[in-house]
């Protein structure tokens, strides 16, 4: 397998993880030093998670939060540096506190390094994830 075609079988392997919310199998395609970066994060989602301790501690969450995230449409490309690449994707599933659909699209950056997913920048719709979490986002009168 070339290096690109392994580095693009972690990613998929992450993406089938997180869409099934296994965390186990998430947690194994982390690399000890992993940063999760959502820089679009809403309010009370962190948008830096550092190390594979506090990123496990995060992932853990989601299945008390979501129904599985049914990730699909991956589109999984790799760049020119050695080791980074960037997937794009789909989600379909339910907020459990609310009960209310939760669907979206991302493109996530991922940096391999030994195998395992050593850096990954996640970004999606916020407003969609504030939407399903019951919030709301409205604009201003003028």
């Amino acid at each position: 397998m070339s290096g690109d075609d392994a580095g693009a079988a972690v990613v998929t392997a992450y993406l089938d993880a997180v869409g099934a919310l296994d965390v186990d199998a998430i947690v194994a395609t982390f690399h000890p030093d992993i940063v999760v970066h959502i820089p679009y994060a809403p309010p009370g989602i962190p948008t830096v998670v550092e190390g594979k301790a506090a990123a496990t501690d995060w992932f853990a969450g989601l299945p008390g939060l979501l129904a599985p995230m049914n990730f699909a449409g991956y589109d999984v490309q790799p760049l020119v540096a050695e080791g980074e690449y960037v997937a794009e994707y789909t989600s379909d599933s339910t907020v459990l506190t609310t009960g209310l659909p939760y669907a979206n699209s991302y493109i996530s950056r991922f940096t391999i390094r030994d195998g395992l997913i050593m850096r990954l920048a996640e970004h999606f719709d916020s407003v969609a994830l504030v939407t399903a979490l019951g919030g709301t986002v409205e604009m201003p009168s003028s």
